[in-house]
């Protein structure tokens, strides 16, 4: 049932866009603030092969966390943009210790949905510093998200979205090599966007 009920949705989402006026030209811009809270999902350790998903002690050792940011985007064609979003997350681990990453990213997104209601499905690579008790360091972040935002008017909007967040963790001194690891957040956030 749930499989025909998602195959409606995404049917439904392509001929509504396949049959939609654009609402974007190239050249209009977006920027939005954003607000709310990230899940840490799953823990994949490279050198052991193991995989710790949940939340809490034992699973990956996390608890939800919160998460800010601004993008800025502008269209490069009528169904899609480019930008990209600087951000700041933090988590308490089981032990109550912080972890905390400052991601900074490109984001490409499409818009097969929009006008009063928009529905963008972004990508983003970049990079991130993280920090967990005295360790820290530059690494890799990418991310896929999909969102819902609604404007009652022709420039504020106000949104929903969430996705996957990867974030590598590579530590090249010896001693540390055993917690290379690839960590995975789902980011659940509210923004404010203005356009023009």
């Amino acid at each position: 049932m749930k499989k025909f009920l998602l195959l409606g949705l995404m049917m439904g989402i392509l001929v509504s866009s396949a049959f939609a006026v654009p609402y974007y030209d190239k050249g209009n811009q977006m920027f939005s603030f954003t607000i709310g809270t990230s899940f840490p999902t799953f823990t994949y350790f490279f050198d052991s092969n193991e995989i710790r998903s949940g939340l809490g002690e034992g699973n990956t050792g996390g608890k939800v966390g919160g998460y800010g940011a601004i993008s800025y985007q502008v269209f490069n064609s009528q169904n899609s943009a480019i930008g990209g979003e600087i951000g700041y997350d933090f988590n308490f681990s089981a032990s109550n210790m912080l972890f905390t990453a400052v991601p900074f990213y490109a984001k490409y997104s499409l818009f097969p949905v929009q006008g009063q209601v928009d529905l963008p499905i972004s990508f983003g690579l970049g990079g991130a510093y993280i920090k967990y008790n005295d360790a820290s360091l530059m690494t890799l972040f990418g991310n896929v998200q999909v969102g819902l935002t609604w404007y009652p008017g022709d420039n504020w909007g106000f949104g929903l979205t969430t996705g996957l967040w990867l974030i590598p963790e590579f530590n090249y001194k010896e001693e540390l090599r055993a917690d290379n690891a690839l960590a995975g957040f789902i980011p659940l956030t509210l923004s404010i966007t203005y356009r023009q």
